[in-house]
């Protein structure tokens, strides 16, 4: 980077000194054309600073919005995953009923279980669906 601005304040201080014996007027002398050359060369870096300050307020403010977007997200994960967290214990608990029960007594149970296994599918869908 130090090498394109040293190039642009280069090339800036070569305009100036060409404009200037271009105009008619008479050769600089080493004094004003250092003068010169040296003003030059003020603009430029103040002209690069303020590009600068420009950036990183840029920047700036687009990494503020990216970082409400991630929080806004990151809550949303978390919400959907204590959700699925829940349906996944209903599930767990009524499996383990079947599990638990007589071969006469798991048909009764078998219902509230592929209910709430149905219900945590669907929580899985639609958490990966608004993940996307």
């Amino acid at each position: 980077m130090t090498v394109k601005r040293n190039t642009v304040i280069f090339g800036l201080a070569c305009v100036v000194a060409a404009s200037a014996a271009g105009a008619g007027a008479q050769p600089a002398s080493g004094k004003t054309m250092k003068a010169e050359v040296k003003q030059t060369v003020h603009d430029a870096e103040t002209y690069a600073g303020e590009k600068k300050a420009d950036y990183e307020k840029r920047t700036s403010a687009e990494l503020a919005e990216l970082d409400a977007k991630i929080d806004h997200l990151k809550k949303k994960a978390e919400a959907h995953d204590r959700e699925l967290g829940r349906k996944r214990k209903t599930v767990a608990a009524r499996f383990a009923k079947v599990k638990s029960a007589s071969e006469s007594e798991w048909s009764h149970f078998k219902t509230g279980v592929d209910d709430a296994l149905s219900d945590l599918k669907k929580a899985y869908t639609d958490f990966a669906a608004d993940m996307k």
